[in-house]
């Protein structure tokens, strides 16, 4: 498994790209339409679009990319976000989404995506259907989490947006405490970590 990290250029999102066999693509977080450029650059075919969460910031080369053919997923209660208040695309001066998601993911949902093992953590709080995505590559045995503004290294997602909870994400940064703590987390900002990290060093999640 290969996974192609993309930091932003101005404000905007990590993006990720993730391949299995060098020619098909699973894109987290597309924050940018440049996200296209580089899957058009490294000759790979994007299959799908992985979504945490539909803010402006996460979303910018979701277009360009189902223009490619990409299906866009995300939970349920975070499509039903997509060009709504709560995408803050309008507060922030952004482009509206003009896109819909073409199928979604329920909590602990297992899809097989390009070769890759893709589980489904509802973890709601940063947004109502916030989702980090259990990635693994079956026959190299590579894993990551990612887990976009939920869990940050040393940090978390803020909840004073529209749909956010500070409870729900507490009971959302406990479900991720709990699995295995050498799986690599590859957040939505900012450098990237381990969940055996996160449990000793974030203060977020000492204690939980």
């Amino acid at each position: 498994m290969q996974i192609i990290c993309i930091p932003p250029q101005g404000f905007a999102a990590n993006s990720y790209i993730v391949t299995a066999d060098g020619k098909n693509a699973v894109v987290v977080d597309p924050a940018q339409p440049r996200v296209e450029d580089e899957v058009r650059r490294r000759g790979l075919v994007p299959a799908f679009v992985l979504l945490t969460h539909v803010h402006f910031d996460h979303i910018g080369g979701v277009r360009g990319l189902r223009y490619l053919g990409a299906k866009v997923l995300c939970s349920a209660d975070e499509a039903v976000l997509i060009g709504s208040d709560a995408d803050l695309c309008e507060a922030f001066g952004a482009l509206p989404p003009g896109f819909s998601a073409d199928g979604t993911f329920s909590d602990g949902e297992t899809k097989e995506l390009c070769g890759l093992t893709v589980e489904a953590v509802f973890t709601p709080g940063h947004t109502a259907g916030s989702m980090c995505y259990l990635v693994r590559d079956e026959k190299d045995g590579g894993r990551a989490l990612f887990t976009g503004d939920t869990l940050f290294r040393g940090s978390v997602g803020r909840t004073d947006f529209p749909t956010g909870s500070d409870s729900a994400l507490r009971q959302s940064l406990k479900k991720l405490a709990r699995l295995d703590g050498g799986i690599p987390v590859y957040p939505g900002h900012g450098e990237g970590s381990t969940l055996a990290d996160e449990r000793e060093n974030n203060p977020f999640l000492i204690g939980l």
